[in-house]
Order: C-alpha cells, then structure tokens, then sequence
C-alpha cells in the first residue's frame, strides 16, 4: 500500500476523534489493518497534526497527580488545587477530598488501621456515614496525653468505626513511655501485644506525616523539647511517622525517643499492602520525599503546591 498522504491521516484522525469511530471500523472502512490505523494515530499526535486540549479547571492538578504516580509508582496521588484558598479552607478541602476518596475504596479493606494527628481528624470528620459492618479499625499506635484527645489513635478510631458501623478496638497504652524497660514490659502486655499484632496485619494504613518545624503536634503536647529537635537534627532526621522519625532514606534515627515508641515501627508499616496518608504544609515536602522514596507511603492526599515541591519545581 502507498504512503498515506497528510489528507488521509487528517480523515482518519477526524473519524476517530471527532466522529467516535473506533479503530477496527476505521480499518474496516478504509481497507487498512487495525494495527496501522494505531501507528498513524500515534504519529499524528507526535508530528503536532492532533492536538489533544483537555478543557477543564482541574486539568493541571491531575497532570500533577499523573506525575506523582509515576515518579514514586503510587496506587493514587489526589492533589488539591490551592489556589485562592486561605488556610483553614485548604485544610477543609484537603480533608474532604480523602474522606470522600476514602469512602470510595473503603469496601476493599476489612482492616484499618490508625496513627494520629489533626489530618486524620479532618478526615474522619468528614467522612460519610456509611456501612461496613464487616471492617475492624484499630490504632496503630497507644495514645499521648490527656491534652489534644481528639486526635489520638483510640479516638479516631473510634470515630471512624462509629461512622462505618464496623467495629473498633482499642490499644490502651502511652505512645511514648520514659525507658526502654516500661516499653519492654508494656509491649509484652497480653493485651497490648495483640493489638500491636493486629495492627500489623491491616489491609490498609491510616497515616500523618510530620517534620521537624515548631508546628509540630509532638512539641505542642510537650513530647519533644528544644534539645530533643537538636538531638534528632544530628542524628539528621527530616519527618515522622506514627511518632518514629527517620531520616532522608526512610530509616528510623538512632534516638532514645524511637526507642521508646509503643506502636508499629516503620518495618511494620512497609509490610501493610496499602499506606495513605493525607498532609499539607509546605514545610514537610522533604518528609514526604523520604516516605515515597523509601515505600512508606502508595496513596498520598496532598496540595498542588506540596507535589510541585515532590516534583522538583
């Protein structure tokens, strides 16, 4: 057969763009292969005779989502255009776009496990009352005070238990305790051990993250001093993770606050199939980076302005 010329590739760029017709019938009409309709399509797109203009507000987002997904190989990569937003609306959008991705792929998953923090307490206020009866949440870490109760583990659990009408347990320990020797008999508790078990077994992983900054829920509930962020800036922590920091590869710090953690550890989480996390803050994209690259994380919820720093730009 003769080499197409530039009017055949128009029509047959026109039948299948314009006039819906699909490649098969294409190749039926024009006395073609199907499999060279293909080739001239993709060539028709490559040498600019198609242009492919997507009309919609949220065409720039999703092309950082696309990016997101393919440079850190996520599961799904949700970013939230910011643009005009003051503070607390970005939180509410953030929080209601995981809620509501969330609901979405909820009926995936019998287990659920919870860390802590205020954007999983915006996402479970604003999840829909729903029903899974079937599912278990639980916390994946103990809890840290008396101060700030709405966004601990047990709690969120709680909550969102309540809303899935699925059922919830419960991790009745402190996060963090003052030695090593509290946390050894601690996690040898029968009770506690169980749960810890359990959390490691979970189908999908509920998580924050955090970094270093004097935002840090961790040093509002007076958990890290001044001279513990000195000390895990030496040991060259970037984030934490369910109360364990780590460093620019993913890998806990060798400091006495991870060892005395009563919760999964960063190994623990690796091993759960799915990790969604749901952040904002501009000040945490180097915490973030080290989570994706090291496989803490494969769904992320995030802002326009947090994947363009993901993404180098």
């Amino acid at each position: 057969m003769e080499k197409m010329g530039e009017n055949d590739i128009v029509k047959i760029a026109t039948m299948y763009y314009e006039e819906g017709m699909t490649q098969s019938e294409i190749a039926r009409e024009r006395g073609v292969s199907r499999s060279l309709i293909s080739k001239i399509l993709v060539e028709a797109k490559r040498d600019g005779v198609v242009e492919i203009v997507i009309n919609s507000s949220s065409v720039y987002t999703v092309k950082l989502e696309r990016q997101l997904e393919k440079k850190f190989k996520l599961k799904n990569a949700i970013v939230i255009d910011t643009i005009n937003l003051n503070k607390e609306e970005l939180k509410k959008m953030v929080s209601q776009q995981a809620a509501l991705y969330l609901a979405k792929i909820l009926p995936e998953y019998q287990t659920i496990g919870l860390s802590w923090g205020n954007s999983l307490r915006g996402l479970v206020d604003y999840f829909p009352f729903s029903n899974h009866h079937d599912a278990t949440v639980l916390p994946l870490i103990g809890g840290l005070s008396d101060d700030y109760f709405e966004i601990q583990s047990n709690q969120l659990s709680y909550d969102l238990a309540r809303k899935m009408r699925a059922k919830a347990k419960y991790l009745y320990s402190p996060a963090l305790v003052s030695n090593q020797l509290i946390r050894e008999e601690l996690s040898n508790n029968k009770a506690i051990q169980s749960i810890l078990e359990a959390g490691k077994k979970v189908d999908l992983a509920l998580i924050g993250i955090s970094s270093l900054d004097q935002e840090s829920n961790m040093r509002r509930l007076g958990f890290l001093s001044d001279d513990d962020v000195i000390d895990l800036k030496k040991h060259q922590a970037v984030g934490v993770i369910n109360s364990r920091f780590f460093d620019q590869y993913g890998k806990e710090v060798a400091s006495d606050i991870n060892q005395n953690v009563i919760g999964l550890n960063l190994e623990d989480l690796r091993e759960i199939p799915d990790i969604m996390t749901v952040v904002y803050g501009n000040q945490k994209v180097e915490a973030i980076r080290a989570a994706l690259e090291s496989d803490l994380l494969n769904i992320l919820v995030t802002t326009d302005t947090i994947a363009e720093g993901l993404l180098g730009r």
